[in-house]
């Protein structure tokens, strides 16, 4: 037997215990109740023995200031102990229901993996699981379900079946001169390093002989043929002996790793995994450094910005932002329009939405599908074949390239940036704004450096950024000049994650109609199939506002970074975040970041821009997957009406409007349905200080005396602190 310890905040996230049993258990949150603090070590039996129940004073909580448990919890911690004959029986109790009611989402959570073959515990968090999960599926999507006529991509991984030259058109190899030399330097110094002999090891004088050999030869391990995708090595059929001619048979370099020193059913596994994966233009590990480096440039997280703080029906006037080329300067001006609700769009699951490849008719390049890149075809730093590339429009591709915005285009623009990306600013007043800069030094904040800063941005200030081809494509459409191309990576494109993100839609959607505690469950799934190890490098800590007894527990927490004191009773705790890998690949990663990032815009620029009155909205707040938008409607009409009265092309409104946003009159399944965006929220007023910090009523609530102490006590904070740059 196995004794294995669970970290329930990697399954479930950082989380009460009741909620996780509500979310993810039986949906009871009763918990029973004892005093643990009226015991220790030098009394328990005591206390333990005695027949009559605690007293409600046994519950006061010198940790948490006040009672652990209220009255009417007392009550029914009465009507329980009756069963029971002493208090330690009663403990005895106490203990097994809550590891049964800690046990139940963990059940939940092993059943739900088991159909699809993976074992929870074999992981170290839910990320892991579920993109085990989702690589399943690309091996075996019979499995899942497709919907869409049960049509199958390709069809599952079979280990008896023969993938070998799995790209008919690639050409054959042909040995140089020059390729078998460093061969051969590399097999002497591997022998060497081993203590074996190198006298009649394999020398380039052997030229003719292995030019003629692979010319005729196929793979003595897999019997593929060999081309420049699948380039020849010699295997070494006895380990102990060196690389000579009579010791060594050609193979393919791929085999070869895998051969070496291993079991060969494993050998055979790992073999036939890779060339199926190659078939399928399956997702790979990245080889070439140089595109692992432009990848890495191209990782950019979701942004979180606000733009109009304060929006109140009835008084507040829609803002327009407009940019005057002569001053050079953007000029913000309120207009006759005043806000008569707010509406709130958060993307459905954006995005597993963004790496499914599901067909939509919104999506105007490659065949109306965001597909996925596969293996990687080439990299290239010839200007010429980097324009081509992206001209052509059909290959998937990030690209590095320096590029700007006519100032024509800009009064168009400003509304909503389209460039989400990392600048790098220097603090200086010409920069960042007087009044920003006089700030910093009042509060004598560092000067000199440079800040590398995620935002949205119209110029890139003249430096290289990197986009994938659907963002890359999209901005060009809006009227993106390209001045220097520096560098490309062409990948193969794939729709093999579509099963993966289809079932588990599907599986959510069944949970909500049964009113299944599963339903948490699945949304949880399928948000952390994207991962998160490919995400910005940045890591932010978490700054709670807690009480002197909260305080208290979080200095005892072992991701305590540091605190402090707002008020008398107020403290600012900032804990570390946890983190856990999951071994995303990263041009996976990359791709689901931007292709994100181009579906918002699209819907932004592409259908409200279309066929709304702009000068009768603005936006609020924007975040990675959502979007708080003002609006000047009907005052006759209460704060659901959307955006029925800023309508200006109603053909297209009503040929689009619903392909984005549910219909109400289908079922949930159009509600949250793939590539959609679902109604967040809607009320009379928003009040927004920064990103994550915003409230949204319907009810006409005077936010302006509560928001100030709060904002001014965070501004001190954030100046003073030695926590904070």
């Amino acid at each position: 037997m196995k004794l294995q310890f669970i970290d329930a905040e990697n399954l479930f996230g950082p989380m009460a215990l009741k909620a996780c049993v509500k979310d993810y258990g039986d949906k009871s949150e009763h918990k029973d109740a004892f005093p643990y603090e009226i015991i220790n070590s030098n009394n328990w039996k005591e206390v333990l023995m005695k027949t009559e129940p605690f007293k409600y004073e046994d519950f006061k909580s010198q940790l948490k200031g006040g009672y652990s448990i209220t009255k009417d919890e007392y009550y029914q911690y009465l009507i329980d102990f009756k069963r029971f004959t002493n208090r330690l029986e009663y403990l005895k109790y106490y203990n097994i229901n809550d590891t049964e009611i800690m046990g139940k989402p963990l059940m939940n959570s092993i059943d739900t993996f088991e159909q699809f073959n993976i074992d929870v515990l074999h992981y170290i968090s839910i990320a892991s699981c579920t993109y085990a999960t989702k690589h399943y599926s690309t091996y075996f999507p019979s499995k899942f379900n497709l919907e869409s006529d049960k049509q199958t991509y390709y069809s599952d991984f079979d280990l008896n079946a023969d993938y070998s030259n799995p790209n008919p058109n690639a050409k054959p190899f042909v040995l140089t001169a020059g390729y078998l030399k460093n061969k051969c330097y590399h097999y002497k110094l591997q022998d060497y390093k081993a203590g074996r002999e190198t006298e009649k090891n394999v020398t380039a004088d052997d030229y003719d002989y292995y030019k003629k050999l692979i010319e005729t030869s196929v793979c003595s391990i897999c019997s593929a043929k060999f081309t420049y995708d699948n380039p020849p090595s010699l295997d070494r059929q006895d380990n102990e002996l060196s690389h000579t001619k009579a010791n060594c048979l050609p193979a393919c370099v791929s085999c070869n790793i895998a051969h070496a020193n291993r079991d060969p059913k494993i050998t055979s596994l790992h073999i036939k995994m890779r060339q199926y994966a190659i078939k399928n233009n399956l997702p790979m590990t990245i080889s070439d450094e140089r595109i692992y480096k432009l990848l890495q440039e191209c990782i950019t997280g979701g942004l979180a910005a606000v733009f109009h703080r304060e929006n109140i029906a009835g008084k507040t006037h829609i803002n327009k932002l407009t940019y005057d080329e002569q001053s050079n300067k953007v000029i913000s001006q309120d207009n006759e329009n005043v806000v008569t609700h707010v509406f709130a769009l958060d993307g459905n699951s954006l995005y597993p939405s963004s790496y499914s490849s599901v067909k939509n008719e919104n999506i105007s390049y490659t065949d109306h599908r965001m597909y996925m890149a596969g293996r990687s075809k080439f990299y290239s730093e010839k200007p010429n074949m980097i324009k081509n590339c992206i001209d052509q429009r059909k290959d998937m591709f990030v690209a590095k390239v320096k590029v700007y915005f006519s100032k024509s285009e800009y009064n168009n623009l400003l509304a909503l940036p389209p460039i989400f990306r990392n600048i790098e600013i220097e603090n200086k007043e010409e920069v960042i704004g007087e009044y920003m800069y006089s700030q910093a030094q009042e509060h004598s904040l560092p000067m000199s450096k440079k800040d590398r800063k995620l935002t949205t941005l119209l110029d890139i200030n003249g430096q290289f950024v990197v986009f994938n081809n659907y963002y890359l494509w999209l901005i060009i459409d809006l009227g993106f000049i390209i001045t220097n191309y520096k560098a490309i990576a062409v990948f193969e494109k794939n729709a093999a994650y579509e099963p993966f993100v289809r079932t588990m839609m599907n599986l959510r959607i069944s949970a909500i109609l049964a009113g299944s505690t599963k339903e948490k469950f699945y949304k949880l799934l399928i948000n952390a199939s994207y991962g998160n190890d490919t995400l910005n490098t940045e890591k932010f800590g978490k700054i709670k506002m807690l009480d002197k007894a909260g305080t208290f527990i979080a200095q005892h927490h072992p991701n305590h970074i540091g605190t402090r004191r707002i008020s008398a009773n107020t403290f600012a705790v900032q804990i570390k975040p946890k983190t856990a890998t999951c071994f995303t690949l990263i041009q996976s990663g990359v791709f689901t970041l931007d292709k994100a990032k181009y579906w918002y815009l699209n819907y932004i620029y592409n259908f409200m821009y279309k066929c709304l009155d702009r000068k009768r909205f603005h936006f609020d707040l924007a975040d990675t997957d959502s979007i708080y938008i003002a609006i000047a409607g009907d005052p006759n009409k209460d704060c659901h009406q959307q955006f029925e009265s800023i309508v200006t092309d109603k053909q297209f409104y009503d040929q689009h409007v619903y392909q984005y946003l549910p219909d109400p009159n289908k079922d949930i399944y159009d509600y949250k349905k793939i590539l959609g965006f679902g109604i967040e929220n809607e009320g009379y007023e928003l009040t927004s200080l920064g990103p994550k910090f915003e409230a949204l009523e319907q009810l006409h609530i005077d936010w302006h005396a509560i928001w100030k102490a709060i904002y001014e006590a965070g501004i001190k904070f954030a100046c003073e602190s030695k926590l904070c740059k």
